[in-house]
């Protein structure tokens, strides 16, 4: 039996709707156990409000149907304003998440898929992280952890992510990207191709022009290819990051390797943010969420869209039974 945790995200924003839209739907399996980290009460008002039937229940109890909830007792319903930053429902979502890392480093659950927090209610509240992928790296102290968009026509993976853009600049070395090549290659063997076709994207305008616009390519991105190809990781380019998207897009790479958040997140948030998921790769455990924020401007309205959420839950579960045949 798998357990996949299932953190509510920030109670403020569109996390607990999401989180009970996806439950409602996803399909039930014997060999997997869902069971949400957040709080009961805010889950079965937001059911309620939905008009959704989903029974909830503490998690030592007997399923029977029900869903299980892990509740923290740090918020209340009605102790907040929807919509709004509150330095209780960052507090709260720091902690859901961070008990769900726990639970997976002790071995009591395998996944964990995780609605939207918000950072700056995060900070506010004291826990001082840039996201969730931040303080996965500072939990686990996985050597390398790597944020990538998972679509179902490409996977991007990113070098860096949440850093300033000049900080980035001199994060981008071979070693780095020789580690994420290789985490991508695995991901992509357990989930899509025995073959993968993974494609660099330059660092500098037209990946260059052999040094015309910068020397990344020639210097860093070269070299770590040919090393990469000697192990028997072959890859593409470097190719320009304007056109390699659309490449990917059209079939000719599985894979691209962004050098920057934005490089990355822009345009496959343009191609499609409904089924688009962001996975964190190099992790003792499997981690989705979806791509998507905590979209206060819509928080309470019903009207936010579950299907992220649901790819996310979907991908964790591909990984996951993907991880047991590779240990039968």
């Amino acid at each position: 039996m798998h357990k996949v945790l299932i953190t509510m995200g920030d109670p403020a924003g569109i996390g607990p709707e999401v989180v009970v839209k996806c439950l409602a739907k996803i399909t039930h399996q014997e060999d997997l156990e869902p069971v949400v980290v957040g709080e009961r009460e805010i889950l079965e008002e937001t059911a309620k409000a939905l008009g959704l039937k989903i029974q909830f229940c503490p998690d030592d109890s007997p399923r029977h149907g029900r869903i299980k909830v892990r509740s923290m007792d740090l918020v209340r319903h009605g102790d907040f304003e929807l919509g709004k930053i509150s330095a209780m429902c960052g507090n709260a979502a720091y902690h859901y998440f961070a008990h769900a890392v726990e639970s997976c480093l002790a071995g009591e659950a395998q996944a964990i898929v995780t609605a939207p927090i918000h950072k700056e209610a995060m900070n506010l509240a004291g826990h001082h992280y840039v996201g969730h992928t931040d303080i996965l790296e500072k939990m686990t102290g996985a050597e390398t952890v790597i944020m990538a968009l998972v679509h179902p026509k490409v996977i991007v993976s990113h070098v860096t992510d949440h850093v300033p853009l000049r900080r980035a600049l001199d994060s981008i070395t071979i070693p780095r990207i020789k580690e994420v090549v290789k985490l991508t290659w695995k991901t992509l063997v357990a989930t899509r191709t025995h073959t993968p076709r993974i494609a660099l994207a330059g660092v500098n305008p037209h990946a260059g022009e052999n040094g015309l616009f910068g020397r990344e390519e020639i210097e860093i991105l070269r070299p770590a290819m040919e090393q990469l190809r000697a192990e028997g990781f072959p890859t593409f380019g470097p190719l320009p990051g304007d056109t390699v998207f659309l490449q990917a897009l059209k079939g000719r790479f599985d894979a691209v390797l962004a050098m920057y958040h934005d490089q990355g997140f822009g345009p496959m948030k343009t191609v499609d943010m409904a089924n688009g998921v962001n996975c964190t790769l190099g992790l003792p455990f499997v981690r989705t969420s979806p791509d998507h924020g905590t979209a206060f401007e819509i928080a309470g309205s019903g009207l936010a869209e579950p299907e992220s959420m649901m790819a996310a839950w979907d991908l964790a579960v591909q990984l996951l039974k993907a991880q047991a045949l590779q240990q039968e």
